[in-house]
């Protein structure tokens, strides 16, 4: 697959010498040379798995005039843990984010707390998701085909629309990373149907309350339903947060 732009949001644009970080004799590496360099640790990793990383802002690559990715030693030393978390820990993005921010790679052996949830927020809940193709989001998730079909047939991940031709969201991967991290614990994509039915309960409870001040034709009431939207989202992934903590709590006890 070439390194040629695609749809995703536009990082910065800076020449190589303009990082003060980067010194100026430093080789900097294409995409394709990144992961010919990883793929020997990552047998997994692809190009379009590397952009995935990036569209979720676990990597910022400089970027040339003629806007092809160029990445550092410490881009490809950040990529390594990031990839390392992901396959040693088995940790989401979310969480591997702040331990690569954070520097600390490695938590086994720490007690397990109840650490807050992300809150929603309007931003996340409106913005455009990038999309990909089929094979894009199998590659970028480290998937089977078999597992993808599989988690559309239980609609874990959205139905693609072969009319207007595969499209998947950046949500549908990162489910399918996950499920396929639960799946090697022998979680199987059948065991997860209740906690689908039982979202779509929790949203439909959500959408009852808001809905009248969405629907709303004055500004400020559909901006007072999309905060109440929001406000309710985080309280409600909270409360279910800590409620499986307590479960999983009483199973140590």
């Amino acid at each position: 697959m070439s390194d040629s732009p695609r749809r995703e949001p536009s990082p910065r644009t800076v020449a190589p010498s303009a990082d003060p970080v980067i010194s100026r004799s430093e080789r900097l590496l294409t995409i394709g040379q990144v992961v010919d360099q990883l793929k020997p640790e990552f047998l997994d990793l692809s190009i379009t798995k590397v952009r995935y990383l990036e569209d979720r802002g676990l990597l910022t690559p400089q970027r040339t005039p003629g806007r092809y990715r160029k990445y550092s030693s410490s881009d490809v030393r950040r990529l390594r843990m990031i990839l390392t978390l992901q396959r040693d820990e088995y940790l989401p993005l979310d969480v591997i984010r702040q331990r690569v921010e954070r520097g600390t790679a490695s938590v086994l052996g720490q007690p397990m707390h109840p650490s807050a949830p992300l809150a929603a927020s309007t931003h996340v809940l409106k913005r455009e998701e990038p999309s990909y193709t089929w094979d894009e989001a199998r590659e970028a998730a480290g998937v089977s085909e078999e597992l993808l079909r599989t988690l559309t047939e239980y609609r874990l991940i959205d139905r693609p629309l072969q009319a207007t031709g595969v499209q998947l969201t950046e949500s549908d991967v990162e489910v399918a990373r996950i499920c396929e991290l639960l799946a090697r614990f022998g979680v199987e994509p059948r065991n997860l149907r209740l906690l689908y039915s039982s979202v779509e309960r929790e949203a439909a409870l959500l959408e009852q309350v808001a809905t009248p001040n969405l629907r709303s034709t004055h500004p400020d009431k559909r901006e007072y339903g999309e905060k109440m939207l929001e406000d309710l989202g985080a309280l409600l992934s909270q409360l279910l947060h800590l409620l499986l903590y307590k479960e999983l709590r009483r199973l140590l006890s």
